[in-house]
């Protein structure tokens, strides 16, 4: 069972840190790809774009070793990934005020989470993380928790904004599901 409450060190290489992180002047994915994709190129580049490049400084998920992760890309309907991804770090969901947030103005001003899952789905996969054996969350040992969301909370909020309003998207929806040794081994 993995322990979500240990403390972990962050192990991503400081060679791979964006230029100019944390300001506004972080170099862009592309400029920072062609530098470093051959060290990340076992995992998709839209996964290392959304995750790992735009929250180096911030990832809650920074102790997964960069170099053995695996992933795969799977399809789930919004159902399932309401039912099957846990959202560990920020559990409180309010649909009518994330619905209101991510709609603007009356629809005038909505964000780009909106505006894409409106169309059907999220513009980019949301990020899982493989939990075999389940997980240790604030003590409680939850056996039957096999996918904790470590990207996408913005797009996991909006999706189940939809599907309490009764307007889910027609889906499916693509997601990045990785797996890590430090979690297979506990």
């Amino acid at each position: 069972m993995f322990d979500f409450d240990k403390y972990r060190e962050p192990v991503w290489p400081d060679h791979l840190k964006p230029i100019g992180e944390a300001t506004f002047n972080k170099e862009p994915f592309d400029t920072w790809w062609a530098k470093y994709g051959d060290d990340l190129i076992h995992l998709d580049p839209r996964l290392v774009e959304q995750w790992v490049h735009r929250h180096w400084l911030y990832s809650h998920f920074s102790y997964l070793p960069l170099d053995s992760l695996r992933w795969e890309s799977v399809l789930m309907d919004g159902e399932e990934v309401l039912r099957n991804v846990r959202r560990e770090l920020t559990r409180q969901l309010d649909p009518e005020f994330d619905y209101e947030i991510f709609q603007g103005r009356h629809g005038a001003d909505k964000l780009p989470t909106a505006r894409a899952l409106d169309a059907g789905t999220w513009d980019f996969p949301i990020v899982v993380l493989s939990t075999p054996q389940g997980l240790l969350s604030r003590g409680e040992p939850l056996t039957d928790v096999r996918l904790v969301l470590v990207e996408g909370h913005q797009r996991h909020r909006y999706l189940n904004a939809l599907h309490a309003k009764g307007a889910p998207p027609r889906g499916p929806h693509e997601v990045f599901v990785i797996r890590s040794p430090v979690v297979d081994a506990a």
